[in-house]
């Protein structure tokens, strides 16, 4: 037996730390409720419960909320979990523009706020980074501006940590690869940790989004879901038993560079797979030229399609069949092999997402055992920075689960 296949035994903090969160969540679900009915519901014995608790207490994550009389002899406290008094940034990065959130514990936004990219013929990249650090600031700052400095409050209330949905390859904090950003080899959750002190947590926007929909939207209460996003490029999140899947080195739900052929074996891929140049391929005759840059994003072309097919334009339906046909081998490839029992259509397909459901369970229904269910987002695009919020939240506050 090698030292890997070991298992890993709990050490005392770890332990302690589990308890806590059993305690945090049993409050957070049924607060406020006295100590002696968290040692019921917990099985936790009275000096673990006494003393735990008055660290929560200490600490501001949980307070008094008056007392129990319920039972005979001296009321006991009741106590709460506190949501209110600290909050996390949320942020969704697009090829255009950042949209930043402060949300509470509870999962109440207090703020939110865009910022469209000044690109003024800069570097791009670089142009994108440059916003995203003045959105930061701003609103670490409590929306006052300003440098950011270390920690900070929004409105008044203490930031305690930031999450950042990104389109692109992101592992531990680090984006190895967003074309659409034009960012490579980005430590965009250390930039960030240097410019405000606070703890940072980076994620892809798809992995972002499936985590909502699973919490939060049409995949709650599913054993397994995928979030398909059409936005500036296709990508998908893949959500199992209450976690996010994301593969050797994050790169899970690429499926843009599913290959669609034999013939894919004469090119190589680097910026962009080959599923995702036939998808942009289909929809190029909707690409908007008209403004300071090309808008190559696959998402507002297909919605120029559709409107192009609803007013009669016969080489925009063939458009629209082609692009359904590739949209419907990714959904049979993740099928077959993940078998989810959910597929929820995101991004840009939103607006047309009855016509796409029915587009693709015709593809798919006989075509691969057990198609899965496929659904419209109902979260919209409020999908990914509520996905981020939600991560953001966990890891703020310090959950640890016995796995």
């Amino acid at each position: 037996m090698s030292v890997s296949d070991i298992p890993r035994t709990a050490t005392t903090r770890d332990v302690t730390e589990i308890n806590r969160t059993a305690i945090l969540d049993l409050l957070r679900a049924a607060g406020p409720i006295s100590r002696r009915e968290i040692r019921e519901r917990t099985g936790l014995g009275s000096a673990t419960v006494e003393r735990l608790t008055q660290a929560l207490i200490e600490e501001g994550q949980i307070e008094i909320a008056g007392l129990d009389r319920s039972s005979p002899g001296r009321p006991s406290s009741l106590l709460r979990y506190v949501s209110t008094g600290r909050a996390i940034l949320a942020i969704d990065v697009t090829e255009a523009n950042a949209r930043g959130r402060i949300v509470d514990l509870a999962g109440t936004v207090l703020h939110e706020q865009y910022l469209p990219f000044r690109f003024d013929g800069s570097d791009p990249g670089a142009a994108r980074l440059d916003g995203l650090l003045e959105l930061v600031d701003t609103l670490v700052s409590g929306g006052q501006g300003g440098s950011g400095g270390h920690g900070g409050s929004g409105g008044g209330t203490p930031v305690i940590g930031i999450g950042i949905a990104l389109p692109g390859i992101t592992d531990d904090g680090h984006v190895t690869k967003a074309s659409e950003l034009e960012w490579r080899d980005v430590p965009v959750a250390d930039i960030l940790h240097e410019r405000t002190g606070l703890p940072v947590l980076a994620e892809n926007d798809a992995n972002a989004t499936v985590y909502g929909e699973y919490l939060h939207g049409a995949a709650r209460g599913e054993e397994s879901a995928i979030a398909l996003v059409l936005g500036t490029g296709i990508g998908a999140g893949i959500a199992s038993e209450g976690r996010i899947h994301r593969g050797f080195r994050s790169a899970a739900g690429e499926v843009g560079y599913l290959l669609t052929s034999t013939a894919s074996f004469s090119r190589y891929f680097t910026d962009h797979g080959d599923t995702e140049n036939a998808i942009a391929a289909e929809l190029a005759a909707w690409v908007d030229r008209g403004g300071p840059h090309v808008d190559r994003r696959i998402g507002p072309a297909f919605r120029r399609m559709m409107t192009a097919v609803e007013e009669g334009d016969v080489v925009a339906g063939q458009a629209r069949d082609e692009f359904f046909d590739l949209i419907g081998l990714v959904c049979a490839a993740i099928s077959v092999v993940i078998a989810p029992s959910v597929i929820v259509l995101a991004g840009a397909f939103g607006q047309y997402s009855a016509l796409s459901v029915d587009q693709l369970s015709r593809r798919l229904i006989g075509r691969i055992p057990s198609p899965p269910r496929l659904v419209a987002s109902s979260l919209g695009f409020d999908a990914a920075i509520t996905g981020i919020s939600a991560l953001a939240i966990e890891r703020a506050r310090g959950a640890t689960y016995l796995v």
